[in-house]
């Protein structure tokens, strides 16, 4: 457990808050916690289409029985964690179903449900908050480039789901593909005033700047300053830029706090076409050996993103 006073002048926070740690739960043979690979990667793979504005967040009106699967498939796999498929659940897209805001509400709620019907015993489930730019389906997560919107206006954005996803009884947030910091300031905003665990992981473009171009370790000493975000790291990110990021993410947070670590197989999304580029992925067997080097540098809770599969998160078992 990490437990922190939250000092008197921050009343929306308990004076006497305790920050409970879920990530901490790792198995004793192994030498990190292990995350999910790319679950909507897998749903493609199993024959759905996701190309919407909602992403595999689409599956929870349309076929929530293939994020289940999904969910267990990453289990079987030796996966200690399940991260849900709510990352690009969003008003505007539930709309474009004719699903009510009632309705799509409920929807982010059973992303929490499916992936807890999946999960064995001691698992965890992280309830995905995916970047804003996610949401404008034209690759903004990998830009932050939002216009007309601020810290308060993003603050707002993300409120319905992350209560949600609280309500549903997850065990800890992922808030995941920042690329800016503006975004990252108002989740760690938006955290404080929840009171609820997460971490906050960025999409990043080189070993020392986020994609939105702002140094990686300013981002980083931002978010450690908020008592409920219990990691940081980066996800959906070349594995090339990685180790850089890590250490620099060790040195920067205090000892108490987990340095996550997800990053994509290295293939490029091409936002206009919403297609992956071919030809750019890193091997399991090489994402395997990278992961170590992470883990060597300090990383302790490690998965893939995009274009992982189930058999790169079972090599990445064998070997943890």
């Amino acid at each position: 457990r990490l437990s922190r006073d939250v000092a008197e002048d921050k009343p929306a926070t308990p004076a006497s808050a305790v920050v409970t740690d879920p990530l901490a739960r790792r198995r004793p043979n192994r030498r990190a916690l292990l995350l999910d690979g790319g679950l909507a990667t897998h749903i493609e793979a199993l024959g759905v289409d996701i190309d919407h504005s909602l992403w595999s967040a689409r599956c929870l009106v349309s076929d929530p029985s293939v994020i289940r699967r999904a969910h267990a498939d990453y289990f079987e796999a030796g996966a200690d964690v399940a991260i849900t498929a709510s990352y690009q659940a969003h008003s505007k897209g539930f709309e474009e179903l004719g699903v009510s805001p009632a309705d799509a509400a409920a929807a982010v709620r059973r992303s929490v449900t499916l992936a807890r019907e999946a999960a064995p015993p001691g698992r965890l489930v992280a309830g995905s908050v995916g970047s804003y730019g996610a949401s404008l389906h034209n690759g903004a997560e990998y830009t932050g480039d939002y216009p007309g919107m601020d810290e308060a206006a993003l603050a707002a954005w993300h409120r319905p789901r992350v209560e949600a996803l609280i309500e549903a009884g997850c065990d800890v947030l992922a808030c995941e593909t920042i690329p800016c910091l503006m975004e990252a300031r108002a989740l760690a905003t938006l955290l404080g005033e929840c009171c609820f665990p997460a971490w906050l992981t960025f999409s990043c473009r080189s070993g020392t700047e986020v994609c939105s171009g702002e140094p990686f370790d300013l981002c980083v000493r931002t978010v450690a300053a908020c008592e409920f975000v219990i990691g940081a790291g980066v996800n959906c990110t070349h594995p090339d830029h990685v180790a850089e990021l890590v250490a620099t993410c060790r040195a920067t947070l205090p000892s108490e706090k987990h340095v996550v670590v997800y990053p994509n197989s290295g293939e490029e999304w091409c936002g206009e076409t919403h297609t992956w580029k071919s030809g750019t992925a890193t091997a399991d067997a090489a994402f395997v050996k990278l992961a170590l080097s992470w883990i060597d540098l300090g990383a302790d809770c490690v998965g893939g993103c995009c274009r992982t599969s189930p058999s790169t998160i079972k090599a990445l078992a064998a070997a943890l």
